[in-house]
């Protein structure tokens, strides 16, 4: 105690930020707590009996052999009362053959095709637009055709989350642990999962994932579609959480039985989906994107007045040691957070994340900056 007046009669300013510190360190501590105690917290249970039908809506441009190795397990759900529809936007390929042939087999796969016309410029919204006007079931389900559900039951677990109260459900999609060179993406993708959960959680509907989603056709035709925007490949599945979260729920699900896979694909202009993230923040206002990043400000800030107080003087073992507990318990918190996911090796990538990981998220909010015009 005596140490401690001491300190404070003699460090002058550096008192202050001792106190600032302290206060970072605390709000710090609840950030990481709160976020795994929000992941490792079971969904409700659902167990209702076969309930509403279901549409799922899948787009697909040039994709005929992801066609012929995914479209068949989205056809195998066990599931009695829901369809697939497949929208071909311009294809070029074998994509109307790779159908046909699949058609034969899965009566209840439905296609519709968007003819190339030098005169209308076509979007991955107008797609989906003519997706849901074709679907003739309420609830909406969207994937991409790089993925496939990771069981049969994607279709029933989904819909089971939907009451009268539900305008939108966001399942997880990830690739799969064993695929050569994707850690990366994967790390992307589950630290996304849990930014979409805990703001959820706090009512700011932001994100969506046009990979695992879902939402009722009643509500986006009350919304016109895609009206305000619909030109830009921005926002189709980002701004239907935003708009359509005015007329109920938005749910993030974690019941493996909602999980859906993602494939590597190597095919040239693909999506690039961190630069797509990135480009989608800049479209929010300043007041969004703080509550978005206000885990690694306070993060970047902590570990910056530490280690200038440590420069200092100012009780650098006991500081050193107060930084590597924070740097534990945020390393551990986050691999049990992959756990509770089901993500295996990630190990050593939350490693990474946890120690230079802003670099990684400073140099694609630079990248999508100067690269944004491609979105528009």
């Amino acid at each position: 105690m005596e140490s401690l007046l001491v300190f404070w009669e003699e460090s002058g300013i550096l008192k202050y930020g001792a106190i600032a510190l302290l206060v970072l360190l605390c709000i710090y501590m609840y950030l990481i707590i709160r976020r795994v105690i929000i992941v490792s917290r079971k969904d409700k249970p659902f167990g209702k009996p076969e309930g509403e039908g279901v549409s799922v809506i899948i787009t697909a441009h040039n994709n005929a052999e992801a066609l012929r190795k995914n479209l068949p397990s989205f056809l195998m759900q066990a599931y009695g009362k829901y369809e697939v529809i497949v929208v071909d936007e311009c294809s070029e390929d074998d994509t109307q053959d790779v159908l046909a042939e699949i058609q034969k087999d899965y009566p209840e796969l439905r296609c519709t095709r968007i003819f190339p016309d030098t005169k209308f410029r076509f979007t991955k919204k107008l797609a989906i637009n003519i997706g849901v006007l074709a679907a003739k079931y309420d609830i909406l389900l969207f994937s991409e055709i790089h993925c496939r559900p990771a069981t049969m039951h994607w279709v029933e677990t989904m819909q089971s989350y939907f009451d009268e109260n539900t305008a939108v459900v966001v399942g997880y999609a990830n690739y799969a642990p064993g695929e050569h060179n994707i850690t990366t993406w994967r790390a992307f993708r589950f630290l996304r999962f849990l930014e979409m959960l805990v703001l959820v959680k706090n009512k700011k509907y932001i994100f969506g994932d046009g990979c695992n989603m879902a939402y009722r056709k009643s509500y986006y035709i009350k919304n016109r579609g895609f009206a305000k925007n619909s030109q830009s490949y921005l926002g189709y599945d980002n701004d239907m959480v935003n708009e359509l979260s005015k007329f109920g729920m938005v749910k993030t699900i974690k019941c493996p039985d909602t999980y859906v896979i993602i494939d590597k694909s190597d095919k040239k202009g693909e999506v690039n989906e961190i630069s797509y993230y990135y480009a989608s923040k800049m479209r929010l206002t300043m007041t969004e994107r703080l509550g978005i990043d206000k885990g690694i400000i306070v993060r970047l800030i902590f570990y910056a007045l530490s280690i200038y107080l440590i420069f200092t003087g100012v009780y650098p073992v006991y500081l050193s040691a107060i930084m590597i507990i924070a740097f534990l318990t945020d390393f551990v918190l986050l691999n049990i957070c992959a756990i509770c996911l089901k993500q295996k090796k990630l190990f050593l990538t939350s490693f990474i994340i946890s120690t230079v990981g802003f670099v990684y998220r400073w140099y694609w909010n630079g990248y999508s900056f100067f690269n944004k015009k491609k979105w528009s």
